[in-house]
């Protein structure tokens, strides 16, 4: 599982478009504890439960786009699996609130997910 340090080195800012990669390695709770700032283009936290592989990217311009949204978080696992963030899911990820969610079930199973900026 990446630590903080090793995950905010990772991210990678691109002109205007940052796009927030984020993994979490095992069964753990979450890795963040309290509230977030809501400043969703310097720092998100996934944390993907059972996770193998699996990755979530946002384009820091669907925070603002005021619609919901569904991502493919196969990443480097041989399946995909999609998770859908509704426009209420932007919205309190910016005013800072920890949002969970599942992915879809493919091969059998499903991946909780904790969302915070």
């Amino acid at each position: 599982m990446l630590d903080r340090k090793e995950f905010l080195t990772g991210v990678a800012s691109v002109a205007a478009t940052l796009v927030v990669n984020a993994c979490g390695g095992d069964d753990s709770e979450g890795t963040t504890t309290g509230g977030g700032d809501g400043n969703c283009n310097d720092d998100i936290d996934v944390v993907i439960t059972g996770n193998h592989g699996h990755e979530l990217s946002i384009p820091s311009a669907d925070f603002d786009s005021g619609q919901g949204k569904t991502y493919n978080i196969q990443g480097t696992s041989a399946h995909s699996h999609s998770i859908t963030l509704t426009a209420q899911d932007f919205t309190e990820l910016k005013a800072g609130k920890k949002i969970t969610k599942e992915s879809t079930t493919d091969s059998g199973h499903t991946h909780p997910m904790q969302i915070i900026c």
